[in-house]
């Protein structure tokens, strides 16, 4: 069995079961997953769907079980132009009233087989399908969360900048009213703020519908939800090798097990097909009590028929036009794409798993090449203010420098999240994503 957690699972189930309760507070990623599980419309519609999915199982044992029927049944005859009976006399017609029982259980039937297993197979698919939804579930609600620290540190950063381009728009305004800067310079401290101003405005906006996505998801209002802590820790995936997470994923993909699960279900609609040319051999039993005193049938009184009856029904098709046969040539070719796809899904997990592995560790790089980074940055614009001050740099160096910084800073924040993100899809390519690796990623919250 796939070792996705069983607590998320089992956790899901339970939380669909409760209300919603909506908060202001602050809150982290995991309360913000449970929320999902509680409101989600989504997943409920999922939990539903796999609760339906578990009766595939019943279903396909039921016609593997004995069929018993009982059926009543009562006859009145009224004869218009009356005959004469047996005995001579005209007849006056009567009641015929009575009931039967009876049980078939096949005792070879390799079509209803192959039924039985087809709805197991299906019943392991519903499951399947379930934990898929929750694990993409999960990497939304974490990514619409992390989109929503990105927006607020971008808006953070740009509104840091706007305030830093006004107050050299007011500085260059000022020296030139007294001459010793030029227009050039104001026209240039205006053009920052007014583009700064702009990126400010996306940068809300972003931020906005980043909001509105975890409301949606979660149900809570994000108003204050904990930031990432200052100092990111950055971790070596376990296993530390590529290959090993590759092989992983080829033993807990849910991608890999629900084509495994289809290319079942297409072993077994073959089989149900090729069964057309085999018997079918059921156990009949039967039980009759019938009561009559129709006189176009009886002599005198009333007649009583009971009796038991056990047999043996074999059925062998013979002909059916072609039908069988084409039937078998359909689920043959669908049987071969069954295992195409399931190859291609293999080539495709490996694939997600090496993207992902490139994208925590180029990430763990990336952090700490961005760092560095912005310590230059930062050391640039102090550097160019004070060259500002004395006369040795321009006003657009002192610009340029603010928006080098600036964008330093988004970069930075840019690959903190992706690097996080990344760390999840490693874990949902591999089949591993669970609440487990959901709370290491909350660790790095600022609790």
């Amino acid at each position: 069995m796939n070792p996705f957690s069983s607590s998320l699972f089992c956790s899901a189930c339970i939380l669909f079961m409760a209300g919603v309760s909506g908060t202001s507070q602050a809150f982290d990623l995991m309360q913000a997953w449970q929320s999902a599980l509680r409101q989600d419309a989504g997943l409920a519609a999922a939990a539903e769907d796999y609760r339906a999915g578990l009766e595939h199982g019943p279903k396909g044992l039921a016609p593997l079980l004995p069929q018993v029927n009982l059926t009543g049944n009562y006859n009145h005859s009224n004869p218009i132009s009356p005959q004469p009976s047996l005995a001579g006399d005209r007849t006056r017609g009567g009641e015929t009233h009575g009931y039967n029982v009876s049980l078939t259980q096949p005792l070879f039937d390799a079509a209803r087989f192959a039924g039985y297993r087809e709805g197991q197979i299906r019943q392991d698919a519903a499951r399947t399908t379930y934990e898929t939804t929750l694990q993409q579930r999960m990497i939304e609600v974490a990514a619409a969360y992390f989109s929503i620290l990105q927006a607020q540190d971008t808006l953070a950063a740009t509104e840091a900048a706007k305030t830093a381009y006004y107050n050299q728009l007011q500085r260059a305004k000022t020296e030139f009213q007294i001459g010793t800067a030029t227009i050039t310079d104001a026209n240039e401290a205006q053009a920052g703020y007014d583009s700064a101003l702009a990126d400010e405005i996306q940068a809300r906006a972003d931020l906005e519908y980043s909001q509105s996505t975890l409301t949606r998801l979660t149900g809570l209002a994000p108003d204050d939800i904990l930031p990432l802590a200052p100092s990111l820790p950055l971790h070596t995936p376990d296993p530390a090798t590529m290959a090993a997470w590759q092989e992983l994923a080829m033993a807990h993909s849910l991608k890999i097990r629900a084509k495994e699960q289809a290319l079942a279900l297409a072993k077994q609609r073959l089989n149900e097909k090729r069964a057309g040319h085999l018997p079918v051999v059921q156990l009949t039993s039967s039980y009759l009590n019938t009561v009559s005193n129709d006189s176009a049938v009886m002599t005198a009184g009333t007649h009583r028929n009971r009796g038991h009856t056990v047999g043996v029904n074999v059925t062998l098709p013979l002909y059916s036009g072609g039908g069988v046969n084409s039937r078998v040539r359909e689920a043959t070719a669908e049987l071969a794409s069954a295992r195409d796809q399931l190859e291609d899904t293999r080539r495709q997990t490996r694939e997600e798993v090496r993207k992902a592995w490139l994208g925590v560790t180029s990430g763990m790089a990336s952090i700490r090449a961005q760092q560095q980074r912005s310590l230059s940055a930062k050391s640039k614009l102090d550097s160019t203010a004070l060259g500002k001050e004395v006369g040795i740099r321009t006003n657009l160096d002192l610009l340029q420098a603010q928006q080098d910084y600036t964008n330093v800073l988004k970069d930075l924040a840019s690959a903190r999240y992706r690097y996080l993100n990344a760390r999840l899809q490693l874990s949902l390519a591999a089949g591993l994503l669970d609440e487990g690796v959901l709370q290491q990623i909350n660790r790095t919250l600022q609790h």
